[in-house]
């Protein structure tokens, strides 16, 4: 078991610096295209978000001491195979579009979370479609951004 303290305080400073980063990219892509959103626009706004919310995490433990409790080897697991299948998102986003990926990406994490019979799949891969179709309408259709 590792101590929850060490566990959050690791995952916070990685998801802090990962959000600087995400900024920064976002900003090297650029903020805004004339009137509409550019390219950066999103990475920005979600990495200043994981940035933040990460740093005020790390704020309350170091303000807080102790050693609250533990994680589980499977949590780690979980982390893991979830971490996997957005690395794989990002590799199939290029060969079959961002909405196929995104697809494939919540059904993964659907079954990691624990969509393991036939019933619970087809469940999540209905949702999947349907979350798809949404963010195909308001980013494809309504603010006419690229979806690769």
């Amino acid at each position: 078991m590792i101590p929850l303290r060490s566990f959050d305080f690791g995952l916070s400073a990685i998801l802090a610096l990962l959000g600087l980063y995400i900024v920064s990219q976002g900003i090297s892509f650029g903020y805004q295209d004339g009137a509409v959103p550019a390219a950066g626009f999103f990475p920005f706004w979600i990495g200043a978000g994981l940035a933040l919310f990460s740093g005020l995490n790390l704020i309350r433990l170091f303000r807080h001491s102790g050693v609250l409790g533990a994680v589980d080897r499977m949590e780690i697991v979980r982390v893991g195979l979830v971490s996997l299948a957005l690395c794989g998102f990002v590799i199939l986003s290029g060969f079959i579009g961002m909405i196929g990926a995104s697809v494939l990406l919540m059904i993964a994490v659907g079954m990691v979370f624990g969509a393991r019979d036939r019933r619970s799949i087809l469940a999540v891969s209905a949702i999947a479609v349907g979350m798809a179709g949404i963010l195909y309408l308001v980013f494809g259709v309504v603010l006419t951004i690229p979806l690769l």
